[in-house]
């Protein structure tokens, strides 16, 4: 059997077993689900009027609730109709101007034929074929085989995009099966500099050991940035850390000349010290509360006695670990008075905020303030992506498909029209669904984006700040 029959295999049993839930939501078209934290005395009937929609439809997506009680301050989710959204406006919506998203009818096509490799850890010799059991149970978790299957159907639909403007797509796969072995037997074996584009290995060890040695071939690695071996040819889709923080720092230096006398608290981890150390330079006043020294906690008592009455009172956050995001998110919630005014900050970069233990609604109301590299989007073009999606594969993208999408989209299109990506550079910012890319090239480390976005809460949106 063929890898590419065997994908086709694999794609027909992700369908049947991993998205029940999905499958029956999808004969009601929603437009968006959104995470809602359970008040005080509340039932599912309440909150279906609540919502305008069916407590059936809430149980869909709340499958644990068919036989357990709602408890207060549990985070259930909620799907939520176009005409309810526009009603509420609770939906997560990013402000772009459209004019600047990628548009395929808009572009010139130089090159209608492109070629790429994939290489990804599916480790398709570890499953049984004949065991359609083990293959049910193996696909339920979140693996490399599932991360391989994930990315590979983002490529898919933009492949479709490009057909509708004439561009056809080949796309040869090459299983890795996250072994060193296979890697270099794969690149010594085959000729890569025939390709258009070499995407992966998805491992950082694995991609090592692929381009140890330079390949012409311009070469994307989707899921790692750090520490990778980097060549004039490297493309590199997310922004640095580094450029992402100092673009916050200059946000947070144009809000201290624009505000007088605020009270400033900083909750920093031992990763992020050097980000700690800068905001100390700015705010040399500020309290700071080691999360080291007090064991990943905050003491609700020492917040309250930090913060001022009737002055705005500045918090920077800064950590990764969803755990300590969602308890001083709500710790922050339960001191806010007409008294006492809190805002958010965080330098770091991080998508842990779209969790369903964080409630949006604790971050909006703290106006939070933070850099990301992909934003949330629930516009008809997304809408679209999602149906194609689902029609193609029987189940919503997640988010490595969708970044997959966005990834792919962008290059091939760079490719179609420029015939080279270095050449592409000139074209500029592009958005897609939920990222941005704007390349610049270096000769040493080859193509970098440089585009992403400083996101705010406000009430139930996510909205770009706006210089």
């Amino acid at each position: 059997m063929g890898m590419r029959s065997f994908l086709f295999l694999l794609a027909v049993f992700f369908t049947s077993f991993f998205c029940f839930a999905q499958d029956q939501s999808s004969k009601v078209q929603f437009d968006s689900l959104i995470n809602y934290e359970v008040k005080k005395k509340e039932t599912l009937f309440s909150i279906s009027q609540k919502f305008d929609t069916e407590i059936d439809e809430i149980l869909l997506f709340n499958s644990d609730l068919k036989n357990n009680k709602l408890r207060k301050n549990s985070i259930i989710i909620i799907p939520l109709k176009k005409k309810i959204i526009n009603k509420l406006k609770v939906e997560m919506n990013i402000k772009l101007d459209r004019d600047t998203v990628l548009n395929s009818n808009q572009l010139k096509v130089k090159k209608d034929y492109i070629k790429i490799a994939y290489l990804a850890p599916f480790k398709l010799s570890s499953i049984e074929i004949d065991s359609v059991d083990q293959i049910k149970d193996f696909l339920k978790e979140v693996n490399l085989t599932t991360i391989s299957l994930n990315f590979y159907n983002g490529i898919l639909v933009a492949i479709d995009d490009l057909k509708k403007n004439k561009v056809n797509v080949d796309v040869d796969i090459f299983d890795t099966e996250n072994k060193i072995n296979q890697v270099l037997s794969i690149r010594n074996n085959n000729d890569f500099d025939n390709y258009d584009l070499i995407v992966g290995p998805l491992i950082k060890r694995n991609f090592n050991t692929f381009y140890q040695e330079e390949i012409k071939t311009n070469s994307l690695s989707p899921l790692v940035y750090d520490e990778i071996n980097l060549n004039s040819n490297t493309i590199i889709p997310e922004a640095s850390i580094s450029l992402k923080r100092d673009r916050m720092f200059e946000i947070i230096d144009n809000l201290i000349l624009d505000t007088h006398d605020q009270c400033t608290l900083i909750i920093s981890d031992s990763l992020n010290k050097y980000t700690r150390d800068k905001l100390i330079e700015r705010f040399p006043l500020a309290e700071v509360i080691d999360l080291n020294k007090t064991n990943n906690s905050v003491d609700p008592k020492i917040t309250d006695s930090l913060m001022g009455i009737n002055k705005e009172n500045w918090v920077f956050l800064e950590t990764k670990k969803p755990n300590l995001i969602s308890s001083v998110t709500s710790l922050l919630n339960s001191q806010l008075s007409s008294e006492r005014k809190i805002r958010l900050f965080s330098t770091v970069s991080n998508e842990n905020y779209d969790n369903p233990n964080i409630s949006y609604e604790k971050l909006g109301n703290l106006n939070f303030m933070y850099p990301s590299n992909s934003a949330p989007n629930t516009s008809e073009d997304f809408v679209k992506f999602q149906n194609n999606y689902l029609s193609k594969f029987g189940k919503y993208p997640d988010k490595i498909s969708i970044k997959s999408y966005d990834l792919m989209k962008d290059l091939l299109y760079r490719i179609s029209v420029s015939k080279s990506l270095k050449k592409s550079i000139e074209i500029g910012e592009t958005k897609s669904i939920q990222n941005k890319f704007n390349y610049i090239y270096e000769d040493d480390t080859g193509l970098k984006n440089i585009s992403f976005f400083i996101l705010k809460h406000k009430d139930f949106d996510i909205i770009e700040h706006q210089n």
